[in-house]
């Protein structure tokens, strides 16, 4: 998926060390908003990016790094998991952005290209789905923005959500449907 300043692509082994260089160089960036893995994988060594790579394409979950158009440098990645087929046809967002590419539109930019894909027909090398969501935390007006920019809607509230940090977070419920997005 090609943007007007950032492409889209899944992970590829040449990806490591640039990957794990920006997801440690982002730590104080991204920490206060990510979830502990139940297994205790750190989220900033070589193994995160093993799960990056085996999760990338599956039924269930595609991750694409978001990278500069320009030169390619990896500035961040989208991840659509929990994709159910049958009648709900819907799949949850979640992303981040290096530290250094952070304010500058291009998550939202590559958000509402990934939302186009998932909503595109699978005869036409989409996901097909109908409805896509994604979950943020109220202190997080960052992506916030995002997902108001993209064309997301606020659905609800959940109190005590998401484990982040070591801390049962509430979080806003953001959704839109393919009707949303023709």
């Amino acid at each position: 998926m090609i943007g007007q300043r950032v492409l889209l692509r899944h992970p590829c082994i040449a990806d490591r060390d640039e990957f794990v260089e920006l997801r440690v160089s982002s730590r104080e960036h991204l920490e206060r908003w990510e979830p502990i893995p139940p297994s205790g994988l750190d989220l900033y060594s070589n193994e995160a990016f093993d799960r990056e790579l085996e999760t990338h394409n599956t039924p269930e979950s595609q991750r694409w790094l978001v990278c500069m158009k320009d030169t390619g440098a990896i500035a961040g990645r989208i991840a659509l998991g929990n994709i159910e087929r049958g009648p709900f046809q819907n799949g949850r967002f979640g992303y981040w952005i290096g530290s250094k590419y952070a304010r500058q539109g291009l998550m939202s930019e590559a958000l509402s290209l990934t939302v186009a894909h998932a909503f595109a027909p699978s005869d036409e090398g989409g996901l097909g789905l109908h409805r896509v969501c994604a979950n943020i935390m109220p202190s997080n007006g960052a992506s916030r923005r995002v997902l108001e920019k993209v064309g997301f809607v606020q659905e609800g509230f959940s109190e005590k959500y998401l484990q982040i940090q070591g801390v049962w977070e509430d979080h806003e419920r953001w959704g839109m449907t393919a009707e949303v997005n023709l």
